[in-house]
């Protein structure tokens, strides 16, 4: 990694103090450890499609400028499935919360007319939070998406039913996963695309049941494919806590032609306390490739490296000490956005052939 040498941070220590200089030297000197791609996500064409999933960290708990940086970082995306949207205001007593919901509505004011969303009927928590009536802790799924690229199709929007869907040795059917996964479908406006997608926030890293959870996936995607003979992209996608290397990705892989869009190397999460990129590849979109390769534009798929946007979020000022850990854009980025990054791939609009 390119480490800055000490002449060189008194020079530029000297130059943060001319305003001509302070936005090159924050957008360039500041951050010595960040060795990751420059690949930034632009807007799509007019039959393309930008599908993207986010984890925007506890959204509406208690960050106050979370959902305005939200915004300017999807601007680009033209449908986004987002996790984590907290059920704060919740108590024992009242188990439905509104704070999560209500800055997911300012994060789609923020992008304007042109945007809508679909969130999950009812929070989702874990068994230990249930039982200690937690539900602050529960959360919503959404997808936010551009009107004039795409459409909800109706009554599509539902959680996933486990009294439905029993798995075969599974003693309490009611815990197939921690957070019941959040289903939808959608249609392009401009051409024959239609597509489901599947967005699941897995258990944490540490639970003990997590790489059951993942194992199950297979179920999860087979069935949700099944349920409409005429539907067959299906894009599994949101924050798994689990490496793709990992071994229990195995029963989801055994599917015939299936796929993910990040390369081994890609990481999607980062450490807010140093303000550097973390080791884990916990996000990620999973897809049918005898489906939906032909949806799928080439080498477009990428993490994307949002914290770049650090600079454009209204309550970041850049400091003049580069050495310190407030200089850095990622520790400006897990501040005041999230601890994981999106992951994105565009879709052609026009080339969905269904069979």
């Amino acid at each position: 990694m390119r480490q800055i040498t000490t002449s060189a941070k008194h020079f530029f220590l000297r130059c943060l103090y001319r305003p001509i200089v302070l936005s090159l030297a924050a957008a360039f000197f500041f951050f010595p450890n960040a060795a990751i791609s420059d690949d930034s996500v632009g807007p799509s064409l007019k039959n393309q499609v930008r599908l993207g999933s986010f984890n925007i960290e506890k959204l509406g708990k208690n960050n106050a400028y979370q959902a305005q940086n939200a915004a300017i970082i999807l601007k680009n995306y033209d449908i986004v499935a987002i996790q984590e949207v907290m059920n704060t205001g919740a108590t024992a007593k009242n188990p439905i919360g509104t704070k999560g919901i209500e800055a997911l509505k300012r994060i789609v004011a923020s992008l304007g007319s042109d945007w809508d969303y679909v969130v999950s009927p009812t929070p989702n928590g874990t068994l230990s939070a249930e039982g200690s009536r937690a539900f602050n802790t529960f959360e919503y799924y959404a997808f936010i998406y551009r009107k004039s690229k795409l459409e909800l199709i109706p009554n599509s929007a539902h959680l996933w039913d486990e009294a439905k869907n029993p798995i075969q040795g599974l003693k309490d059917q009611k815990r197939q996963f921690d957070r019941q996964p959040f289903i939808a479908s959608f249609k392009a406006k401009g051409g024959n695309l239609d597509f489901t997608l599947v967005t699941i926030h897995a258990a944490a890293p540490a639970a003990k049941w997590r790489r059951d959870e993942v194992k199950r996936l297979k179920v999860l995607y087979e069935k949700v494919q099944d349920e409409d003979s005429k539907q067959n992209d299906v894009f599994l996608l949101g924050d798994f806590n689990t490496n793709v290397d990992k071994a229990e990705w195995d029963n989801l892989k055994s599917i015939p032609t299936m796929k993910h869009i990040l390369t081994s190397k890609d990481i999607t999460t980062l450490n807010k306390t140093t303000g550097e990129l973390s080791d884990s590849q916990y996000d990620t979109i999973w897809y049918q490739g005898k489906y939906s390769d032909e949806d799928i534009i080439s080498d477009s798929a990428q993490v994307d490296q949002a914290w770049k946007d650090s600079l454009k979020f209204p309550n970041v000022k850049p400091t003049t000490d580069i050495e310190g850990r407030n200089s850095k854009l990622i520790w400006f980025y897990g501040k005041y956005a999230s601890d994981h990054l999106p992951v994105t791939v565009l879709l052609w609009a026009d080339r969905d052939a269904d069979n």
